[in-house]
This record gives structure tokens, C-alpha cells and sequence, in this order.
């Protein structure tokens, strides 16, 4: 572990109360709409109006108390923790408490975190571990600028024939689907800002966003190098990273190494092209730790 790693402390630039707000207040009318499009058809009576209104409302009272105590949880534990990464997941695990409850909502939790508070939690990663950033060379910006404008310029219309042709049901399935889309690429926008690549001093943590990640010990890394710009890579064993994202760094290793990627999804690879901003820097202190460069 390297010593003299600074801690950083910043305050959050603005209370996350005003986002919660601004967040139920989108969900509370998207489901308003949602609701006025496939029940005006329906024609329910009023006990049955009043129930579902009911039930909604509890529904958004108890998703704001559980919300409110993930990110207090959160703000409170990241001072103890090594990471902010670690701190999300103890936070995870005391609001979610049930393994089962865990291994189901995790991804959707951090998604919905990064997507919409996480630009308002602390912009400081406390970590004693040398960090290497790579939310330049993913692109992860402009792979969402292209979902977004790919897809939300046409979706009332698209849902306007659907809703046409097959009824408000599958329409608004449709569209939900799509903004979640939207929501996701959103939330690896902003996770790639705080889930860095970290290195100790036996292990090389990679990380990319939500999608993928791998714990690999540096004794199994064969060889590190630059990726030449001109070259590309095919086949199989081969980890890439996400699609949009500069492969400046190679590894190879001496056994599989599992690459964990979307919802839990699990590969083994020998070899891995991977994107980070300061490549000299990471094989520097790779060399440092006995790792073969080419």
C-alpha cells in the first residue's frame, strides 16, 4: 500500500435535497402519465382509483426514505472507508440488507445513484492506493450523446403509432425501456469519474464505470505495454474495453483472470486491452512492482 496518499475532503456543491426533489417529482409525473394513458381505457371505479393512488404514494414514501438513507449512509461512511466504491456498497448492504434483495436491485440502485446524485456527493475519492483515472479515454461522454440524440428526439412519436396500432400498454413499456437506456449510459457517465483504476501494492483493481471490473493480482500479469494506435485487436481470451473507449494498455496474463461486466455477467480472459488516461504512469508503477513491460 503507498503511504502519504492525500485525503481529500471537499463539501458537496449542493445539497442533494433539492435533486431528490427535482428526481420524484420527474418519476411522480412520469407515472402520472403513465397512469391517465393506460387506465382512461380501463375506466376503473373510484375505490379502485383510490387504491392504486394509494399504493403509489406509499410506494414513493417509502422509495424516498430508502433513497434518503442510502446517501446518508454513503456521506457518512465514506470517511472510513478506503474508497468511495466501498462506501457505496456498505451503504448497499445496510439499506438492501437481504443477499437476495442485493444480488437483484444492486445494479438498478447504482445506476439510479450515479445517473442522478452522484455529481452532488463528494467529488474526493478517499483512497491510500494509486489511482489512475480514464474518464478521458473512454469516451463515456460522447457514447451518451449518441444514445441520447439516437434515441429521445424520436420517442414521442414513436410512441404515438405504437400507442396507435397496439393500445397505451405496450407503448409506454416501449417507452420506459428506452429512457432507462438513456438513464444507464447516463449513470457510466458519471460513474467513470468515481470508480478509478487503483493499484497496490499486489493487486492491479481495474475498473470501467458500471460495466466491468476484475481484481488482478500483479503476480499473474505476464506483461504490460502501449497499445500502437494503428493496432487492432480480434479473437478470442481477449477482454476489451467498452465500445467508444481509447485501448491505450495492453496485459497479458499467466492464468485467466475473471472480468466481471452488465448485471453480474462474468468472463475469463488471458489477455486484456484496456483504456486509461496516463498509460506511462501505470506502466511505470507497474515496472516498480516487478511487473514485466514491454
Amino acid at each position: 500500500m503507498i503511504e502519504g496518499a492525500p485525503i481529500v475532503k471537499t463539501s458537496y456543491p449542493m445539497s442533494v435535497t433539492g435533486e431528490k426533489a427535482k428526481f420524484f417529482l420527474g418519476l411522480g409525473l412520469l407515472v402520472s402519465l403513465t397512469y391517465v394513458s393506460v387506465l382512461r381505457q380501463q375506466q376503473p371505479t373510484g375505490l379502485e382509483c383510490a387504491a392504486l393512488l394509494s399504493l403509489t404514494l406509499a410506494l414513493f414514501a417509502f422509495d424516498y426514505l430508502k433513497v434518503s438513507q442510502f446517501l446518508s449512509i454513503v456521506e457518512g461512511r465514506e470517511g472510513h472507508r478506503r474508497s468511495h466504491e466501498q462506501a457505496i456498497q456498505s451503504a448497499l448492504e445496510a439499506v438492501l440488507r437481504f443477499p437476495l434483495l442485493l444480488e437483484f436491485l444492486r445494479t438498478e440502485v447504482l445506476v439510479l445513484y450515479y445517473a442522478f446524485f452522484a455529481n452532488y456527493e463528494r467529488n474526493g475519492v478517499i483512497t491510500e492506493h494509486k489511482r489512475f483515472g480514464y474518464a478521458g479515454s473512454s469516451n463515456a461522454h460522447d457514447v451518451f450523446l449518441f444514445v441520447a440524440l439516437s434515441q429521445l428526439p424520436f420517442l414521442p412519436f414513436i410512441h404515438v403509432i405504437i400507442e396507435a396500432i397496439k393500445g397505451p400498454g405496450p407503448a409506454w413499456a416501449v417507452s420506459l425501456l428506452t429512457l432507462w437506456s438513456v438513464i444507464w449510459f447516463l449513470a457510466q457517465v458519471e460513474a467513470v469519474k468515481f470508480r478509478p483504476i487503483e493499484l497496490s501494492e499486489h493487486q492491479l483493481r481495474y475498473r470501467f464505470g458500471l460495466v466491468c471490473s476484475a481484481d488482478i493480482p500483479l503476480s499473474t500479469i505476464k506483461l504490460a505495454r502501449h497499445v500502437d494506435v494503428s493496432e487492432t485487436f480480434a479473437g478470442e481470451d481477449l477482454f476489451l474495453s467498452p465500445i467508444g473507449s481509447k485501448k491505450n494498455l495492453f496485459l497479458e496474463f499467466d492464468a485467466p483472470i475473471q472480468f466481471r461486466g452488465p448485471y453480474r455477467l462474468k468472463r475469463r480472459e488471458i489477455r486484456a486491452a484496456i483504456s486509461v488516461d496516463d498509460p506511462a504512469g501505470l506502466l511505470r508503477e507497474l515496472a516498480l512492482r516487478g511487473v514485466t513491460i514491454a
